[in-house]
């Protein structure tokens, strides 16, 4: 039994803990717990350890295995890409985790045809490393199913998924709908503003467009690897993204609040956007050489390390995970200025003493009220940071 003044010895760390925030990570829902001042950060979701567990668990005390995006649907409610356990995780109002589609396993699905409408119930789909979600006008929620080669539509309402396009990796389909293209390694999704779908095709070296009526173009890309085209049409440019047998996640795509399409110009080390006015393709980040540099200098000097998520801050600037930095940067397109964003040096609740305060982050989002959140992906965790 311990005594009284053990008793109080450790009444009184508790409360030195809590009163510093060492605490501020545990529990439910942690959006509660997270701090808003400037520079701190907390985990938000996972433990840090790589696994699975069971539906249901606090989120902060659910494990994924290497999620890749995150994404907040028009009602708030946040969905993990958990890319390793090949699924699809949301979390619920009171903070629990739960899987939304897929189950632990390869291609699929196990019956059922999910080529055809109306598609077949989530529960019986198998993912295989799904890299992005995004939601469509239509209420649906789309995926880039990379392993599978797949763009997927998710209807919740049916609780109903149907492949979009894909039946194994090549390339096909221009100028006929949906229904007959073929990706290889789908990587990265975004909607334009009159409903279009854009896709990057990774291994395709393009960028891919399903306008509303159904019907599939490339935009960006001659087919070939390389780097050409600026200040010229963007159906003439090269990119360059990771090939191979098997190859890594690589790139990304957004849409500007221009309407303007951005681009994660992989291994180009370069971001580039497309002016859709203009019908030009530029680079507006990056030198071309990988490295870190650049900080608080024009976007065009700096330097760039496997860029693999773009995303609009509330701000107006081009936020974006360089990957291999281990951190976030941002891109002020009015000044054309980059800056640092979070390296995790400094953290706080919950986040000391490990041996890479980010490690290799591979996604990033926003909630409604404007936080940033990190998804930390060889750290198996998802942080919220306030900048």
């Amino acid at each position: 039994m311990r005594s009284a003044s053990m008793r109080k010895s450790w009444l009184a760390l508790v409360t030195l803990l809590l009163s510093i925030g060492l605490l501020a990570a545990c529990g439910g829902d942690s959006a509660t717990k997270c701090s808003d001042e400037p520079g701190s950060s907390c985990v938000w979701a996972g433990t840090g350890v790589a696994g699975l567990d069971e539906d249901g668990l606090p989120k902060t005390e659910s494990r994924f295995y290497w999620p890749i995006d995150l994404a907040f649907g028009p009602d708030g409610t946040a969905w993990v890409v958990d890319w390793n356990n090949n699924l699809i995780r949301r979390v619920n109002p009171d903070g629990t985790l739960v899987t939304e589609i897929g189950f632990f396993a390869g291609d699929g699905p196990l019956e059922g045809d999910d080529f055809s409408e109306p598609g077949i119930d989530r529960r019986l789909i198998q993912l295989n490393h799904p890299t992005d979600i995004t939601f469509g006008p239509d209420g649906n929620v789309y995926l880039a199913v990379w392993h599978n080669h797949k763009v997927r539509r998710f209807d919740p309402r049916t609780g109903l998924v149907r492949t979009m396009g894909g039946r194994g990796p090549e390339f096909a389909g221009d100028g006929e709908t949906w229904n007959e293209a073929r990706f290889d390694f789908p990587k990265s999704l975004d909607f334009g503003r009159d409903g279009t779908l854009y896709v990057l095709d990774q291994r395709n070296q393009r960028v891919r467009k399903i306008s509303p009526d159904g019907t599939v173009s490339t935009i960006v890309g001659t087919g070939e690897a390389g780097f050409s085209g600026d200040g010229g049409a963007p159906e003439l440019a090269q990119l360059n993204f990771d090939t191979g047998g098997n190859p890594a996640p690589s790139g990304s795509l957004a849409v500007g609040p221009d309407g303007n399409l951005y681009i994660a110009d992989g291994l180009n080390y370069r971001i580039r956007r497309v002016d859709f006015a203009r019908n030009v393709i530029e680079t507006i980040a990056g030198t071309g050489e990988r490295g870190f540099a650049g900080d608080g200098k024009p976007a065009l000097q700096a330097q760039l390390s496997s860029v693999t998520d773009l995303e609009f801050g509330p701000d107006g600037r081009l936020y974006f995970a360089d990957t291999q930095n281990h951190c976030i940067r941002a891109i002020d397109l009015t000044t054309g200025t980059i800056a640092m964003v979070w390296d995790g040096k400094g953290e706080g609740p919950g986040l000391q003493g490990r041996q890479r305060f980010l490690n290799r982050p591979l996604g990033i989002a926003f909630d409604k009220e404007g936080h940033l959140y990190i998804v930390d992906t060889f750290n198996s965790r998802i942080l919220r940071a306030t900048s």
